[in-house]
């Protein structure tokens, strides 16, 4: 087995309000991945973005929600353990990527 990163990214209200996620939604998700879910990661609530080294952080606008790590035999078996998602409810997307 693989492993995955999940980054998650949806619309944002604001750095301090964060994504709206519904927390029932993902506990389900992250149960129904059961010994896939390495890592379930973290939502994020606000990001800045530093381009370069003298010029310092300014706010992202990536929309990064979060991320987890799961194991999977290869990509096509990583999406379609994200198919199901609760991200896709809430507008957003993911990004998946192969890690070493």
């Amino acid at each position: 087995m693989d492993r995955f990163l999940l980054v998650f990214r949806g619309a944002t209200i604001g750095a301090a309000e964060g994504p709206q996620h519904d927390p029932a939604a993902w506990d389900a998700w992250f149960g129904q991945l059961g010994a896939a879910l390495l890592d379930r990661g973290a939502f994020s609530y606000g990001s800045v973005e530093i381009p370069s080294r003298l010029l310092g952080p300014k706010l992202s606008t990536s929309a990064l929600s979060g991320y987890a790590i799961i194991a999977a035999a290869d990509f096509d078996a990583a999406v379609q353990a994200v198919n199901t998602c609760p991200i896709f409810d809430e507008k957003g997307e993911v990004e998946i990527a192969h890690l070493r």
